[in-house]
């Protein structure tokens, strides 16, 4: 039987503390004893650190006296206690770069002339594969971004660019998983900048929910670049008009696409919208696995006169006959409301194979 906390396996305190934060860990265990001196300078020791602006423990803080080396590369993990406010970990990194040699992933918010910053300590963390970094974004970033060999996982999230971007570089990245969420980019250029130069993306994510842009581009209008190993796609999109060109070089961008999850709010809800979801964008969504589809459309109710709820009718029928005409290969939802004046129309399609609509 266990008589104490030091007889229980070195093991198993390696394990509990790989659940703590390196805050609590070094303040409850540091310095208890020879025991737990040990297993804390141990090399199997690996620190996950969270920074914040307001608290009482000194570790929170960049100053060089609270971080020796043999805590600073042995830290794996490193964000911000709130990712919605600044912290200290731009000035963090500033200090101790160069002495992070473990850090695998990395969650910052900068501000100002912290994003061109991060440029420089991007090319010391040489074991970096996460990273989810929300700014406003410039040419020097991006850049270092795609040249950062090891990122395999990379999140941002992007106001609006203060100056135009340039899409040529010579930048490859390695980046396998790759989520945006972005700001008034009309004419997708910080889309196409990422996706021109990631070859070896796997899954993609794009938030872009702006709903006030005329004329909106889709991102698979124009073959501007070619991700021959992506397999899952999610896109969270909104227009003002239903372009029926939407999907048109979806296959060509995307040859192997397994899976597309789209959700999409259709801001000004025109009588052509469905005809072209079903022949134009069917065609597309019939040739890949797995399809999720979540379409939101708006129109006020008082543009509306019979004719048009007749064609409304007509094609609810149509897409909620391929509940049957694809043997429960394909699941169609439509339902209608009124609210403050407008009608809504939610539509739900999901796909779970390839079958041919017959």
């Amino acid at each position: 039987m266990v008589a104490c906390l030091e007889d229980l396996p070195v093991e198993l305190w390696i394990s509990i503390f790989a659940y703590l934060e390196a805050h609590d860990l070094l303040q409850a265990f540091s310095n208890l004893n020879y025991y737990f001196d040990q297993i804390i300078s141990s090399d199997y020791i690996l620190f996950h650190v969270r920074l914040g602006k307001i608290s009482s423990n000194p570790l929170n803080y960049s100053t060089q006296l609270y971080w020796p080396d043999s805590v600073l590369n042995r830290i794996v993990s490193l964000q911000s206690i709130d990712l919605h406010k600044t912290s200290h970990i731009p000035e963090f990194l500033r200090w101790h770069c160069t002495k992070l040699t473990r850090l695998t992933s990395l969650k910052v918010k900068l501000r100002g002339r912290e994003t061109s910053a991060m440029c420089s300590v991007l090319q010391h963390l040489a074991s970096l594969e996460h990273l989810a970094i929300n700014c406003v974004p410039n040419q020097l970033l991006i850049n270092a971004i795609l040249s950062t060999p090891s990122i395999r996982v990379c999140h941002v999230d992007f106001l609006q660019a203060l100056t135009e971007l340039d899409p040529e570089t010579q930048a490859i990245s390695n980046i396998e998983r790759f989520s945006i969420t972005l700001r008034n980019d009309k004419h997708n250029s910080l889309i196409n900048l990422f996706l021109n130069h990631m070859p070896k993306l796997q899954r993609l994510e794009i938030h872009s929910p702006e709903v006030y842009f005329d004329n909106r581009l889709s991102p698979f209008t124009m073959p501007l670049f070619r991700l021959p190993d992506l397999r899952v796609i999610k896109l969270n999109w909104s227009l003002m008009y239903c372009d029926p060109r939407f999907f048109e070089s979806l296959h060509h961008i995307m040859p192997n696409l397994q899976r597309f999850e789209l959700n999409i709010t259709y801001n000004y809800l025109a009588e052509d919208f469905f005809e072209n979801l079903i022949c134009h964008w069917w065609s597309v969504i019939e040739r890949i696995a797995q399809s999720k589809i979540t379409i939101n459309c708006h129109r006020p109710q008082i543009t509306i006169d019979d004719a048009m709820q007749m064609n409304f009718d007509r094609f609810q029928a149509i897409l909620l006959s391929m509940n049957e005409n694809y043997h429960g290969s394909v699941k169609v939802r439509w339902s209608e409301k009124v609210f403050v004046g407008y009608k809504i129309i939610e539509l739900s399609i999901c796909k779970s194979s390839a079958k041919v609509f017959v």
